[in-house]
């Protein structure tokens, strides 16, 4: 399996896992020390804490991820979570400290937030394909939905046996240990930093163009709105899971953990249905269907009452998450420019967080006015209803990136490109400009500085030096490399022999591209010395 040999993909997506386990087993945690210290008001601050902070330091954390390493970045805010929750297990160790607990969990929360938007971002960096991005995504999200179960029931097993502090500081020892993985992560590219001014003025433009790319823009409108919904719905059923456990089927408090763990194990089940269908032509529908797949079963669990039936509703919403997330990631990737993908991201789910939080404090509201089963009835019409309205777009979008512009078929054709993650080809391939030649056009000449590296879209050419041919080229060929790897003038004049179509890139864009990647500086220097020996 192509992740087994990808060692920064593996180690980044392991770290995701686990990352994401030890938040969940806090918040379960915390759901329950909270409910007990508060009732359903408190927990319904913990969500709202969970979701506030967030939406601020989530953009503010994204922001830089186009001018830093993101790698690191990621380790900046993994270890001051450890922290928090080291902090309030220590809290738990006192009586009321609810208030204390509430506040510290939720702020790990909010940064906790980050991860996945960084990594969305990372990943063009270490896939060289949109499948294999696709792939990574999917395996993300099956991690996810492994650590929705695994998270949830550590925690419910330790509620059981012992004490929320217990829960907690397992919850610790996990994030922890995606730190340490963290640093072994390393990028197949040098990124070139995207350029600053002052901080806050750089900040405004970071938002400003974040916002525009992730949230305003045509298509990332229809990946946001419903998606906005499906957030909504999660903040109401953060608040709800206690209710539905403890009030609706008297499942007890380990109930809570065990429906948050059920979520996830259906998400793990689907895993591989979601490998094979989340790709090509389906991207951004199966978005659709994850976020009509969290609306439908929160209405059906408003109209049963036997104990085992919240369980099965949670595994359904646990398999529509995995598509949700899949989807719209594996659409972003593709539509959102990758100099913008991190602060793009980092808006749009600052704004999401901001929908999270919504949901999780009106739900007391909803409560009071509709009862728990109206509150789940009226949360998913509303998730069901915008995936619907927004099911064109989406299909038109799938149209779109299902299949890869020729200029990106083209680039892959030559060997020193193929080594590039997905950014980097992507970024060529809006830098490339279209040339023509008439039969016997010279399209470059011995002895002349080189400026531009030229691949052969169709037609035929012939290379020469000193008047004797060295070689005929077709379409997918490429040649002009030489003079710009070695830094001297042109080693051969190259002849069309037909009419000649060519796509070309500029030498700071065709150097900034092969020499940030070590594989691929190797295979150019295969191609110069072979060259130049048979010249």
């Amino acid at each position: 399996m192509w992740l087994a040999r990808s060692k920064p993909i593996l180690l980044l997506l392991t770290a995701w896992g686990l990352s994401y386990a030890g938040d969940l087993a806090a918040f379960t945690a915390a759901s329950v020390y909270a409910y007990r210290a508060g009732g359903a008001g408190l927990v319904a601050v913990l969500g709202l804490l969970k979701a506030l902070p967030g939406a601020f330091l989530v953009p503010l954390v994204t922001s830089g991820s186009d001018r830093v390493r993101r790698e690191r970045l990621l380790i900046a805010t993994v270890v001051p979570r450890a922290l928090l929750l080291g902090a309030a297990a220590a809290a738990m160790a006192g009586a009321g400290q609810g208030v204390l607990v509430v506040v510290l969990v939720g702020v790990e929360g909010g940064i906790a937030s980050a991860f996945r938007q960084v990594q969305a971002a990372l990943l063009p960096w270490l896939a060289r394909t949109p499948d294999e991005l696709t792939s990574a995504n999917t395996a993300a999200s099956v991690l996810q939905s492994a650590a929705m179960a695994g998270g949830p029931a550590i925690a419910a097993g330790l509620l059981a046996i012992g004490t929320a502090q217990s829960a907690m500081l397992v919850a610790c020892g996990l994030v922890a240990v995606a730190a340490v993985l963290l640093t072994g992560v390393r990028p197949l590219s040098s990124q070139a930093p995207a350029p600053a001014t002052g901080r806050l003025k750089q900040f405004r433009l970071d938002m400003a163009a974040g916002f525009h790319a992730g949230v305003r823009h045509r298509d990332a409108v229809a990946l946001f709105v419903p998606a906005a919904a499906q957030t909504f719905a999660r903040g109401v059923l953060n608040v709800l899971t206690v209710v539905i456990a403890l009030e609706l089927f008297g499942l007890g408090s380990a109930g809570v953990g065990w429906l948050a763990a059920v979520l996830g194990v259906g998400g793990l089940l689907v895993g591989a249905l979601a490998v094979m269908l989340v790709r090509g032509q389906r991207v951004a529908r199966s978005f659709a269907a994850g976020v009509a797949g969290w609306g439908v079963p929160m209405i059906l669990l408003a109209f049963a009452h036997a104990p085992y039936w919240p369980y099965l509703m949670f595994g359904v919403i646990g398999v529509a998450n995995v598509f949700d997330d899949v989807g719209v990631y594996s659409s972003l990737q593709q539509v959102i420019p990758s100099r913008l993908m991190g602060r793009a991201l980092g808006v749009r789910r600052g704004v999401l967080l901001l929908s999270m939080g919504l949901g999780s404090a009106v739900t007391p509201l909803l409560i009071d006015a509709w009862g728990g089963r109206g509150t789940l009835v009226a949360t998913g019409l509303l998730a069901v209803v915008l995936a619907v309205a927004f099911l064109p777009r989406l299909t038109a979008i799938d149209g779109r990136i299902s299949a890869p512009g020729p200029g990106l078929a083209l680039l892959r054709q030559v060997p020193f490109f193929r080594p590039l993650p997905f950014a980097i080809v992507e970024h060529l391939a809006s830098e490339l400009q279209p040339a023509t030649y008439e039969p016997g056009d010279v399209v470059i000449r011995e002895g002349e500085p080189g400026e531009r590296f030229y691949i052969i879209a169709a037609g035929r050419a012939c290379a020469a030096k000193d008047g004797k041919q060295l070689r005929e080229m077709g379409a997918g060929e490429s040649f002009g490399e030489i003079a710009l790897l070695r830094r001297i003038p042109r080693t051969a004049t190259v002849t069309a022999t037909s009419r000649l179509e060519v796509r070309t890139l500029a030498r700071e864009v065709f150097l900034a591209a092969v020499t940030g990647n070590p594989e691929s500086v190797e295979s150019a220097e295969e191609v110069v010395c072979t060259r130049l020996q048979a010249g």
